[in-house]
This record gives structure tokens, sequence and C-alpha cells, in this order.
């Protein structure tokens, strides 16, 4: 399956998976805004019977509740603030997508959701102690980074098996087995996902050059070697990386272009595990809030 032709069959199918994140990108425009959009932003919580229940029952959890338990969307929304709120909806939305059952590159279920929710605590992480990001975007954008690989793998793809056997002795990186034996790369998938779903220019980058951040244009360059580096670090953390995983190569001149310093990056490591065990059990279990 060589053709433009298939990427669009790929596109399509996935585009009609249940519990796809295309909410997120009102939401996120929402958590933005002032409070004058809160009404809309329960709206939307509402369409969505999973994630209004994980809204009110982190609202009342230890952490965060008082006195008096919130009963309803509204009352969490004030609680929560929209800031938290957003990150709750975009773990929970992305998480259900992720883990949906696929095969390919080697995952085990859920494979992908924990490697995902690795690079977006690692982006999260880089974004407030560089200050090159807002860290809800640059955890959105680890989140949300390579779903043009599980499109590829919920399509089925036997191309797929050909690729890992290939790889070791005919290509140096995976992007280049992938051009060559499907014809076209996973980024260009999720590019066009993201897009179908009207995610804005940003995460539409993050998901087309995160892997050369070098070809990224100018505007859109910080955010996308952050995420770069942050896969750079879940990748070496090791939750969830599947076959494909060492078979980048890290994109030094862009890396040092932003700031990044390995030594600085390796030193963010014990900080960010403390963090994903907050969410991932020792066996493997998520929990997004």
């Amino acid at each position: 399956m060589k053709s433009a032709a298939d990427l669009q069959t790929v596109v399509e199918m996935t585009r009609s998976i249940p519990c796809a994140p295309a909410i997120l990108p009102k939401l996120l425009k929402l958590a933005e805004g002032s409070s004058s959009d809160l009404g809309e932003m329960e709206m939307l919580i509402n369409l969505d019977t999973g994630l209004a229940t994980d809204v009110l029952r982190t609202a009342n959890s230890a952490y965060f509740a008082s006195n008096q338990r919130c009963e309803n969307i509204s009352d969490a929304i004030l609680r929560l603030g929209s800031k938290v709120l957003y990150r709750i909806a975009a773990s929970t939305l992305t998480g259900r997508w992720l883990v949906h059952p696929v095969r390919g590159y080697g995952w085990e279920p859920g494979d992908l959701c924990r490697h995902s929710l690795c690079v977006a605590i690692c982006a999260e992480t880089f974004a407030k102690k560089m200050q090159l990001a807002d860290a809800a975007t640059a955890y959105t954008a680890g989140l949300i980074h390579d779903l043009g690989k599980f499109a590829l793998a919920y399509a089925n793809f036997t191309a797929l098996d050909e690729i890992t056997n290939r790889v070791p002795d005919e290509f140096a990186t995976w992007r280049e087995a992938e051009k060559v034996i499907l014809g076209f790369e996973s980024t260009q998938v999720t590019k066009a996902l993201l897009e179908n779903w009207g995610f804005p220019s940003t995460f539409v980058s993050v998901g087309y050059y995160y892997q050369t951040p070098s070809e990224c244009p100018d505007a859109e360059r910080k955010i996308v070697t952050l995420i770069h580096a942050a896969k750079h670090v879940a990748t070496q953390i090791g939750y969830g990386v599947g076959v494909d995983g060492f078979y980048y190569e890290p994109d030094e001149a862009a890396l040092k272009e932003v700031g990044f310093k390995e030594e600085e990056m390796d030193a963010a490591i014990p900080e960010i595990l403390s963090t994903i065990q907050r969410f991932i059990s020792p066996s493997g279990e998520i929990r997004f809030t």
C-alpha cells in the first residue's frame, strides 16, 4: 500500500473511532478565555457522560474537596478552575482513544496511551522549566503527537510487520522505512487527523514535525522541539515504548538552538518519574485523575 489514496483510507478509517478527541480544540479555546465562557464549557463537558463523571469525581476527591460536595458540573468547574479541568478532559478523551485495541509496533494493550502520557508529562515539565510553551498546551501536544501510528495500527496494516522485519538491516530510522514501504509517513497521518478534527496549527505542526524539528517553520519550532526532547526522554524512561521507539535520531541542532542540554534533560528524569508514577501504577494501570 503505497499511494496517496492509502493515506486517505487510513485517515477515513480512524476518524470514525468512538471517543476521538475532537472536542479538545474547543475546550482549549474556552479554557484560555474568560469566566463568561464557563457556561459553554459546562455544555461541552455534559455532552460526554464519561468526561462529566471524571470531572465530578475529581472535584470531590480528597485533593480538591471542601466541606461541600459538588453536585453539578458548573460547581465543579468553579472549584477546579479551567486549566485543571482542561487537563482532565485532555487526558480522559485522548486516553480512551489511545487504549482502543490495535496491532503493530509490538505494543501491549494500552502501551501507546502509557507512552503518550509519559511524553505529555515530560513536555509539561520542560515547558515549566524552560518557558518554551504554555504547560497545558505542551501537555496536550505530548498526548496527541503520535496519533498517526495509532491510526496505522488500527487500520491493521500488514506492512507494519514488513517495516519491523526490515528496519534493523535496511534502514537507519523507522521514518525511512515508512516512506519506502508505505509510501508515506505516520506523521502525515497525524497531520491529516488533527486538521480534520480542527486542532490549532500548533498541534498540527507538532504532529508533523516532532521527529525533525529543524524542518519546522520558525513560528512553532520551539514547541515542536520541546515535544522532540520530551519524546527522547520518555523513550529513555521506557513506558509503553514500541519497537519503533529506538529507530529515531535526535535533532541535535534543533535541541541546541532552543537551549536543551543532555545533562539537564537527564537531571529532570527523577522529577518526571515521580509524576509518572502518580498516574501509572506498577502494574501499568493508567490513572488520569
